[in-house]
């Protein structure tokens, strides 16, 4: 049984939560991270469908002392007729947003890629790096208002939780509570976890700070959708329409 999803957002943490989650006794990843079934491989036949029931349902692994989950970061731009398709299956599943500063969720996200294909940042114009900060699944995947609409047109709000990357700096073991709280299991397992094993990074990111006159100019593009937000959780976000803020170039992923 599917109990919980992590639907994004990418480079927002999602690798560290996953990381973290797994050590819990009582919480299991039967397909693991990434799995892309309800926004892909769900729609490829029923060979793919029966391979994901099985892994939920214990055919390996007797599932009845554990919580599920599945993180797959691209779930958070899933359409509308996907959405409604999981809740269908699963209507009582929790669901969690990271989020970020998207401007620089969508740099961190440029310099993902252009570490994996050894490419060379310097090369990257202004103009290139301003479209592909605002433009494409890159964008996408940073514009909270629309994806926290589209998940609550299918999904209560009380079935909706965000977390903010931010708060992975100093408020990780907050944000562990609050997931085993929402999920259903113990919650002071994580206390008798070191610090130094919580807070360490899942995935070592470039440090290649994106320029204040470039940020400035992406600002725009991203407004409405940092102030829905901040609206939304109540939270002041006002540093995040500013160039300047160390914690800008923090990479947790």
């Amino acid at each position: 049984m599917l109990d919980f999803v992590v639907i994004g957002s990418q480079k927002c943490g999602t690798t560290w939560l996953f990381d973290k989650l797994k050590m819990h006794p009582r919480i299991y990843f039967p397909i693991g991270k990434e799995g892309n079934h309800w926004n892909h491989r769900f729609y490829l036949g029923d060979v793919y469908r029966s391979i994901y029931h099985a892994a939920m349902n214990g055919p390996v692994v007797d599932l009845c002392h554990y919580v599920c989950g599945d993180i797959t970061p691209e779930y958070a731009i899933m359409t509308l007729e996907q959405i409604r398709n999981l809740r269908k299956h699963h209507p009582d599943v929790q669901l969690f947003l990271m989020v970020r500063n998207p401007i620089q969720r969508a740099w961190s996200a440029i310099k993902m890629t252009y570490q994996y294909h050894n490419l060379d940042l310097a090369s990257l114009s202004d103009e290139r790096t301003i479209q592909a900060i605002t433009t494409g699944k890159t964008a996408e995947l940073g514009r909270y208002d629309v994806i926290i609409q589209n998940w609550l047109t299918v999904f209560p709000p009380s079935q909706l939780h965000i977390l903010f990357f931010e708060d992975l700096t100093n408020h990780y073991r907050d944000i562990l509570d609050k997931c085993c709280s929402v999920i259903g299991v113990e919650t002071d397992f994580f206390e008798q976890i070191p610090d130094p094993v919580l807070n360490n990074p899942s995935l070592k990111g470039i440090t290649y700070p994106l320029e204040s006159c470039l940020y400035e100019k992406c600002i725009d593009f991203y407004n409405s959708g940092i102030r829905f937000l901040a609206d939304h959780t109540n939270r002041n976000l006002d540093h995040w329409l500013t160039a300047t803020t160390s914690s800008h170039n923090q990479e947790i992923t």
